[in-house]
């Protein structure tokens, strides 16, 4: 092997190991600066300034039919990077504006300097900006067809190449792949689909099996509830209980009228079909809150507090 590639591979194995250690670290401290009852104040908001830039990608990476291409959004914060070679930590975005993500990230901001390395962050097709056919993206099946996880993983592929050949200095970077949640499992598919691209990838949260016959449908929601359960006293019988107190209330008129006050909601409840659909709004919510659960303020899905749940 050439001394070019040995030297490569030293800085990967670098940076492998130091973001595996700093995780560790993470995670010992982690029982003793939050506890449910309280803690220390922890704020993501380091000083964060990025580039917003834009590539041509294809709208279809496997097929003929399709020749099209769209604007896909990434941001970059280089001001730590080491030039020449010096790494890339590469977000893997989300289902949603690549925004949220890049500023509710705080440990690729708090290992940049550490690893003296680029931060990338790349928005999923069809969200945020990064949409291939405008505003009829989501318009019908046809417009859809290109909505799948291969395809974004193609877009992260080919976005990495380029950068590697156009950006001075970052030929020889290793790149590796950090996501969260859905992001995470695109970043260990990632590092499983494409090796060649990323020597490694950081996953988050990532449910990479979690699909029909492979885990058992009703675990993600056994998760959710054990978070209400271990944030307040009855705070989970109480949610359970009250699935039963809106069908009763909902199976008269004047009962609807008063959920409808009640919640302030947008539009009337008229009837029981409504009310189910109230019922299914509350349980997004549930749900998106045993998610952002976190031990500092945050303000991904909203503006929330510390330990939201509670």
């Amino acid at each position: 092997m050439m001394a070019g590639g040995r030297s490569l591979e030293k800085i990967a194995a670098t940076c492998i190991v130091t973001l595996c250690l700093a995780c560790l670290h993470v995670t010992s401290l982690k029982s003793q600066l939050f506890t449910r009852v309280g803690g220390l104040r922890y704020t993501t908001e380091p000083p964060i300034s990025y580039k917003t830039l834009y590539f041509d990608q294809k709208i279809d990476h496997f097929g003929f039919l399709q020749e099209g291409t769209f604007k896909q959004r990434y941001l970059v914060a280089d001001k730590h990077w080491h030039q020449p070679d010096g790494p890339v930590l590469f977000y893997t975005g989300n289902e949603g504006d690549i925004t949220w993500f890049c500023n509710n990230t705080g440990f690729m901001w708090e290992i940049a300097g550490q690893l003296s390395a680029m931060l990338v962050f790349a928005e999923h097709r069809y969200y945020g900006e990064s949409l291939p056919f405008g505003p009829e993206s989501y318009s019908d099946s046809k417009h859809l067809n290109y909505l799948t996880s291969e395809q974004a993983l193609a877009d992260f592929a080919v976005l990495i190449e380029n950068l590697k050949s156009t950006v001075p200095g970052a030929q020889n970077s290793p790149v590796i792949a950090i996501g969260g949640s859905y992001g995470g499992m695109l970043s260990a598919w990632f590092r499983m689909k494409y090796p060649n691209v990323v020597v490694g990838a950081l996953a988050a949260s990532a449910p990479i099996w979690q699909f029909p016959d492979m885990v058992p449908c009703g675990d993600f929601y056994k998760i959710v509830t054990q978070d209400f359960a271990k944030s307040g006293n009855n705070c989970d019988r109480n949610i359970r209980r009250s699935w039963k107190a809106i069908n009763n209330v909902s199976s008269s008129a004047s009962g609807l009228q008063w959920l409808s006050e009640e919640f302030s909601l947008c539009s009337p409840l008229k009837n029981k079909n409504d009310a189910v659909t109230f019922k299914s709004w509350l349980q997004e919510t549930w749900v998106n809150l045993a998610m952002v659960d976190y031990p500092y303020e945050a303000n991904f899905l909203q503006p929330l507090p510390r330990w939201p749940i509670q």
